[in-house]
């Protein structure tokens, strides 16, 4: 999904001020990275840029065994998730006032998940995709990380929502509420640092800043 020119204003400018609010950052988990050179069991997943959103590529056969009966999607070769503001992200066109209201008000959220039957840099041609290399823990976590954000009904089952935005995708109910410290690519960057790549979450606001920090420290 593209998103529109206003959210990108809204967000650029408040940047500067955001950053001044946020000290003392966290140190990232990196006792599971970078993987060992040459281990077989070794896992690759993807960051996609979509302009001020960002997505995870995850290798379906890899990851089904660590996600609550995620069936939907069973010939898929790569699941991309993403999280976001429910009203925001499941409208196209949007709205300045969309914009606003994710923003500066906590509001519900989505996950959308689209499958993929071909390489995500293929897939994704028009976009930045960025490969990430991980150990069999480090992505396992960040797999379980992901499937928390699901939320689930009494029968552990996902919550399922409209159609997606692309190909074969699908919205989900989601856990946690969006706004601008807590929105799609905060979400994306602490995925990331559970899998113990090394990144400051806090300092994320913007798809580029979290493209920015992992090609500066990925190994």
């Amino acid at each position: 999904m593209e998103y529109n020119c206003y959210l990108q204003n809204i967000l650029l400018g408040l940047m500067v001020f955001s950053v001044t609010l946020l000290t003392g950052c966290t140190k990232p988990i990196s006792e599971f990275y970078p993987p060992g050179p040459g281990r077989t069991d070794n896992k690759t997943v993807y960051v996609v840029n979509h302009g001020l959103h960002t997505g995870i590529v995850l290798p379906k056969k890899d990851a089904a065994s660590y996600m609550h009966a995620f069936n939907d999607f069973k010939s898929a070769r790569y699941l991309e998730i993403g999280w976001g503001d429910e009203i925001y992200y499941q409208t196209d066109p949007n709205t300045l006032w969309m914009g606003i209201r994710a923003l500066f008000w906590p509001t519900d959220s989505v996950l959308h998940v689209a499958a993929l039957q071909t390489d995500p840099i293929a897939y994704f041609n028009n976009n930045k995709v960025l490969r990430l290399k991980l150990s069999k823990t480090g992505f396992i976590r960040l797999v379980e990380y992901i499937d928390s954000s699901f939320t689930l009904n009494k029968n552990r089952q996902v919550i399922r929502l409209g159609n997606g935005l692309y190909g074969t995708s699908r919205f989900y109910r989601a856990e946690g509420k969006f706004h601008l410290f807590n929105n799609c690519n905060t979400w994306s960057a602490r995925a990331i640092s559970h899998s113990g790549f090394p990144i400051n979450t806090c300092c994320i606001f913007t798809a580029d800043d979290l493209i920015t920090q992992l090609e500066r420290r990925k190994k």
